[in-house]
């Protein structure tokens, strides 16, 4: 299996062992920080190598200065005497990253939201959205953002009904 993406360009310029090991070393990245490498030009004189993190189940999230050390310590331990330019791309959690169903309770309690509430806003049907909640069918990104937004709209519609209406006069100086 190709653990970097177009590692075929380093044949001629590195030894096929070292392409292994390059492969094992890039293994054990994407295992422990879910990193994935590209090549993006190999020649012998440079080598371009896109550095990407995903979201990381252990929450390790490394910065930019980080994946490009990371990138060249691997790959220049295999391809000596070729320097490598890297083009990191550091994880962005997204806002919906941390909607679980312990925070979709939270939710619905602190703001009084039922699940028939959530029914008749959403459409979703209610074995659904019990399963979400409870935790019983696991939540796509979809239906996390869903969640998110949907006690968004409640707050933001909350907080328009609570401030008071502002008359402000007309200045005519």
């Amino acid at each position: 299996m190709e653990i970097i993406k177009n590692i075929y360009k380093l044949v001629g310029i590195v030894k096929h062992i070292d392409l292994l090991r390059l492969e094992e070393g890039a293994k054990q990245y994407l295992t422990r920080f879910n990193i994935s490498f590209e090549i993006v030009t190999a020649k012998p004189s440079a080598l371009k190598v896109k550095t990407r993190q995903w979201k990381c189940k252990t929450g390790h999230l490394l910065e930019i200065p980080k994946l490009i050390s990371l990138t060249q310590d691997l790959f220049e331990r295999f391809i000596t005497g070729v320097p490598v330019t890297v083009h990191p791309i550091a994880y962005t959690p997204t806002v919906a990253d941390n909607v679980e169903p312990d925070w979709i309770c939270n939710k619905m309690l602190n703001m009084g939201v039922k699940l028939k509430d959530i029914h008749q806003d959403t459409g979703v049907d209610r074995l659904n959205l019990s399963s979400w909640i409870e935790g019983l069918q696991p939540m796509s990104q979809d239906v996390k953002a869903m969640f998110f937004y949907y006690f968004e709209s409640l707050q933001l519609r909350k907080d328009s009904h609570q401030s008071p209406s502002v008359f402000n006069e007309p200045c005519y100086n």
